[in-house]
């Protein structure tokens, strides 16, 4: 129980640090990519733009970003990245009370939709191998996908089918620029050659007759056991340190919404041009006010949670342990030692 607890609460506090973790530097280093990004976007240099803005918004994600990524893509021919990012940056935009910008972005997303290019990747059920995976561009394709007009940018794409036990086939199909639909039926796989090696070692048995020629009795000697239970002690612990686990989840999921505040804040001082038509500096107020106010509780959350399982921890390592098994067992064949119980 106390290692579920321990390893529960590094998984939290690890995610909620993984998301706090952007440095200075980076930010510098994300601010001077879109900076350098938007400037090449407006130059007409797509290539180098899209790159840019991809790599900024790696270091540190941000709606303003998104959207010029996806305008980016857009320009560039790639419809449906585009339209997919439009529609992400919508949904974001739309959780953290953005709503001009999750306004622009559905709007450029839905002018988008009817002229995008997808592809069919049909799958007879007569071609289905066991285990079949179907693999586009290296990204899996699931099979409830299999069938279905899918958006997809123009050009060639590479698809392969494989399975364990089967050659693996490829095949490449060419998606015109939208609108547009494109069809590929994957054929049946061919099973992979299988060579048979057999050596006298696969055949051999092992012996377990005494050199001397007499025999060896088994000894056994039968567990011991001891179940008593939870002791009051051990209990009280427990429920302590889950109520610490749950505070220090409240905590977290406060801080990591904090943590999307302020960053929605600071992307609102760099968003320009006809994607923010808004005043950025009145939203940017109420975002940091908010941001303010999730902190406060994350940090109540936290201290309040890490003091309630440290609590539980000790009182549950200072019960006495009352249920432990001991299991020992010897023959000529093998030997065994068993040790268990509740700690």
């Amino acid at each position: 129980m106390i290692k579920r607890l321990t390893f529960i609460v590094t998984v939290l506090l690890l995610a909620t640090s993984a998301a706090a973790q952007v440095t200075p530097a980076e930010k510098a280093a994300a601010e001077a990519l879109f900076d350098r990004g938007l400037v090449a976007l407006r130059e007409g240099k797509l290539e180098e733009a899209c790159a840019r803005l991809e790599q900024s918004n790696a270091i540190e994600r941000g709606i303003g970003t998104m959207l010029y990524l996806a305008e980016c893509y857009e320009k560039s021919g790639r419809t449906a990245s585009a339209w997919a990012l439009f529609r992400e940056a919508s949904s974001e935009a739309q959780a953290a009370g953005q709503l001009e910008r999750a306004g622009a972005g559905r709007q450029r997303a839905e002018r988008l939709e009817p002229l995008l290019s997808r592809l069919i990747i049909d799958v007879p059920d007569a071609n289905r191998s066991p285990g079949l995976e179907v693999v586009r561009n290296g990204i899996n394709v699931p099979k409830g996908a299999w069938g279905l007009a899918l958006p997809v940018d123009p050009g060639e794409h590479r698809v392969e089918a494989r399975a364990v036990g089967f050659e693996t086939a490829t095949q490449t199909v060419v998606v015109e620029k939208g609108p547009a639909v494109a069809r590929l039926e994957l054929g049946k796989l061919t099973p992979a050659p299988v060579a048979a090696i057999e050596t006298p070692e696969m055949n051999a048995t092992l012996d377990t007759t005494p050199a001397s020629g007499g025999s060896v009795p088994p000894i056994s000697t039968p567990a011991a056991a001891v179940r008593t239970g939870l002791s009051t002690q051990q209990i009280v612990g427990i429920a302590l340190g889950g109520a610490g686990v749950v505070l220090l989840a409240i905590g977290g999921g406060y801080g990591i919404r904090a943590i999307k505040k302020n960053n929605a804040a600071e992307d609102e001082e760099k968003c320009r041009g006809d994607l923010c038509p808004f005043d950025p500096n009145k939203r940017g107020e109420r975002l940091t006010e908010d941001g303010l106010k999730a902190s406060r509780i994350a940090n109540i959350g936290v201290f309040g949670g890490a003091a309630l399982l440290a609590g539980g921890l000790v009182t549950y390592l200072l019960a006495p342990k009352r249920d432990t098994k001991l299991a020992i067992s010897v023959d000529r064949q093998s030997a065994a030692l068993g040790v268990g119980g509740v700690f």
